[in-house]
């Protein structure tokens, strides 16, 4: 048997991918992959590295089946394959709730491009999660969190 490429690989090296692959089950609760997207350190590849706090980077946009610009956001490091790091060879950690926060209306995204564990989110659907949810470390109008 030979060894699957690691972005090929299925099985989870986070707790995001857990989920990730806990949502391909019929029964599965998409809020629960939302919310581990959310509350978890993702990557985005930059041709920019950080320089300090205060620095700006621009992640990898690619095209989806219909044209339409996504963002790039990887669950792990090794989940980022060779053609990528061509591209934009700086593998940056941030939290998924940042993204989301920073996406614009005009920007989709999509987890783990040609992975294992991966999905696309149109920009509705990222206006939804920016409506919807708030960070673990933001309780919705002063509730007390679960």
């Amino acid at each position: 048997m030979t060894e699957q490429p690691a972005h090929l690989d299925n099985q989870p090296l986070n707790e995001l991918e857990e989920q990730l692959a806990r949502g391909e089950q019929p029964d599965a609760n998409p809020v629960d992959v939302i919310l581990a997207f959310l509350n978890n350190e993702v990557y985005v590849v930059s041709s920019d590295a950080l320089e300090g706090p205060e620095s700006q980077v621009e992640p990898l946009v690619l095209a989806n089946s219909s044209g339409k610009p996504v963002l790039a956001v990887f669950s792990h490091p090794s989940r980022v394959t060779e053609q990528y790091l061509e591209a934009a060879p700086n593998v940056l950690g941030t939290q998924g709730a940042a993204i989301i926060g920073n996406l614009g209306d005009e920007l989709g995204m999509v987890i783990n491009p040609g992975a294992a564990f991966g999905f696309e989110i149109d920009p509705e659907g990222v206006a939804n999660i920016r409506r919807d949810f708030k960070p673990s470390d933001q309780p919705e109008d002063g509730a007390a969190g679960d």
